[in-house]
């Protein structure tokens, strides 16, 4: 009976698996694996969204270093201080952002949406020129390399990538197409508006061109001049930014959010620059009244004060240890530090109305003279302060400035020195891109490295001597390190290292003169 039963159990389960392998389809046994609440494919509207909000790279030692700021402590101050700034910027630029536009091109390779693959390279030049000026020679070619299986990118010599972005811009923006499909409502900037995005391209090619004025100023001349017969940016309407809300589940204003959550209390000690408040003052700059206050300490407690007479800067790198009369010192006023809806600006007007009125100084354009682009730049910088909600509950100040102030600071304030000499009109025009592109520390570092102005004085310690500790001698920073990827990728950073001149030290994890060290373009 045993031996009938064995058989019996060996039958039925063999008759099972027959019926269960006939049933079975290896199809639906793979389905078994998908998770049903989310999407195994891209959709490129999302990754657009999410490419824009990805856009602005903020970095605080930046705009301490450009000297808006400074502090009484040491570390958290790198603007006249000079601290080791290994591990200020990393790759995720390339890493997550691009592989995102990679994924968002080939999605639409088949497809004849010829203006979102021109909107995709235009946002793809913006983040590769923010990474390749910080550090250098850069993964360019081969960076988004990994999804196709090459997982050490060579490193592409500055040049070549600046050449690249520059014909990337001029073909994305001829291929605009008005009436053809768009990203829609998910482009936050500009809803989809080819005409706007035309714009933000020329205005983009020409802060590249003029980047190689020191160093290929052929080059610059036919990208610029291109630019600005193309079209650049004019009006307040033009203006690409992010505009954030105050829902907790969404991404708040940077500057606001580092505030409110890192340093509620001012703990860092960081007031405004004299550097910043004396230009203000100076010029009798009606943009103190946005962005300055002073808290008075009284008997009811802290009050705040606008008044011009009443704002102090900090000198950067003069103080250590909590000065005796701290309070005294010029804050940014809780209109900028609002999180909830400041906007953050990511190209605009004022920016490329400055840059016409440099091409026309170098001779490079005609159209139109250097005083009317400069005026123009200034009265769109001051006129863009509008889109900062006034925070009345807090402090006066007030984000919107009257056109009568905006006419006499360009009549009597700060004119434009239309016969000044050659440097004294490119110091102008840089000063003014410095207070006009408040917030974007990456791009007024460039263009301060590019120029040299504003002349900031990095060395104000006791006797006009670096700040005790200083690893750069007191002078600011040129670049900044790579991320080591000694472990993943060795062989060719170090070749890029060698190729710029910038070796690495053994004993150390950074470079050993990164910081001063100078990008291609960034020539004495």
């Amino acid at each position: 009976m045993k031996n009938v039963f064995f058989k019996t159990r060996t039958k039925v389960a063999l008759m099972a698996t027959v019926a269960l392998t006939a049933a079975c389809n290896p199809d639906e046994l793979t389905d078994l694996n998908i998770d049903p609440d989310k999407v195994d494919y891209v959709i490129p509207e999302y990754l657009f969204s999410q490419i824009q909000l990805n856009m602005p790279y903020q970095n605080g030692g930046l705009h301490g270093g450009m000297q808006y700021v400074s502090t009484y402590k040491d570390v958290p101050d790198i603007g006249g201080k000079q601290f080791d700034y290994i591990g200020g910027f990393e790759f995720d630029i390339y890493s997550e952002q691009f592989n995102a536009i990679k994924q968002c091109m080939d999605a639409l390779t088949a497809s004849d949406d010829v203006n979102k693959i021109a909107l995709l390279r235009i946002v793809r030049a913006y983040g590769y020129h923010i990474l390749t000026d910080a550090t250098g020679d850069v993964p360019y070619s081969e960076a988004m390399g990994a999804l196709d299986g090459v997982l050490e990118p060579k490193y592409d010599t500055q040049e070549f990538i600046y050449h690249d972005m520059l014909k990337e811009l001029d073909e994305a923006a001829a291929s605009l197409t008005p009436n053809m499909p768009t990203f829609g409502g998910a482009d936050v900037f500009y809803g989809g508006d080819t005409a706007k995005w035309k714009k933000f391209a020329y205005t983009l090619m020409l802060r590249l061109a003029m980047r190689l004025s020191n160093v290929d100023p052929a080059t610059a001349q036919t990208y610029a001049v291109k630019a600005i017969e193309g079209g650049v940016m004019t009006d307040i309407d033009d203006i690409a930014y992010l505009q954030f809300n105050a829902t907790a589940t969404n991404p708040r204003a940077p500057f606001g959010e580092y505030q409110a959550t890192q340093d509620p209390d001012n703990a860092q000690g960081r007031k405004l620059a004299s550097t910043l408040i004396d230009q203000f003052k100076a010029t009798h700059d009606p943009r103190i009244y946005v962005l300055s206050v002073v808290w008075k300490e009284t008997e009811d407690g802290f009050v705040p004060d606008t008044t011009m007479a009443a704002q102090r800067g900090m000198v950067p790198g003069s103080v250590l240890g909590y000065p005796a009369d701290f309070t005294s010192y010029s804050e940014y006023s809780p209109l900028w530090w609002n999180r909830d809806s400041s906007p953050l600006i990511i190209l605009g007007p004022a920016e490329a109305q400055l840059l016409v009125a440099e091409a026309v100084l170098r001779g490079w354009y005609n159209g139109v003279t250097e005083k009317a682009a400069y005026d123009l730049a200034v009265t769109r910088a001051m006129e863009q302060w509008a889109l900062w909600p006034t925070v009345t509950s807090l402090s006066p100040n007030d984000s919107n400035i009257p056109a009568e102030r905006i006419a006499q600071y360009l009549e009597t304030g700060y004119p434009y020195n239309e016969n000044g000499t050659f440097a004294q009109r490119l110091e102008q025009i840089s000063i003014q891109k410095w207070l006009s592109l408040l917030g974007d520390d990456y791009e007024v570092w460039a263009n301060w490295r590019r120029t040299g102005y504003p002349a900031f004085n990095f060395k104000n310690w006791e006797g006009n001597q670096p700040y005790p500790g200083s690893v750069t001698g007191g002078e600011m920073f040129r670049r900044l390190p790579y991320p080591d990827e000694r472990a993943t990728n060795n062989e060719n950073q170090q070749e890029a290292l060698t190729r710029q001149g910038f070796p690495l030290d053994p004993s150390i994890k950074a470079q050993s003169d990164a910081l001063l060290g100078r990008v291609w373009w960034d020539k004495p």
